[in-house]
């Protein structure tokens, strides 16, 4: 997957073994749209979640409608 320009200008200022947890962190947080039911997570839209608080609202586009909406942040625990 391609990297967002935010993805990119992280990884160029840290190293890579902090860039790897910032992504697995990131793949953690999810959230699902509240016009279509997709579920995705912060990295797929190309954010960073790195050691936040479990749940949040935030703006985010959903990829699958295309449309924008405050979303609820979740933390999926594997």
């Amino acid at each position: 997957m391609k990297l967002s320009r935010t993805q990119k200008i992280i990884k160029f200022f840290t190293s890579k073994a902090l860039f790897e947890k910032m992504m697995e962190d990131s793949k953690r947080y999810r959230f699902t749209c509240s016009n279509c039911g997709k579920e995705s997570s912060i990295w797929e839209i190309g954010g960073i979640r790195y050691k936040g608080t479990a749940k949040t609202k935030t703006g985010a586009w959903c990829l699958q409608c295309k449309k924008f909406g405050l979303q609820d942040i979740y933390k999926v625990e594997q």
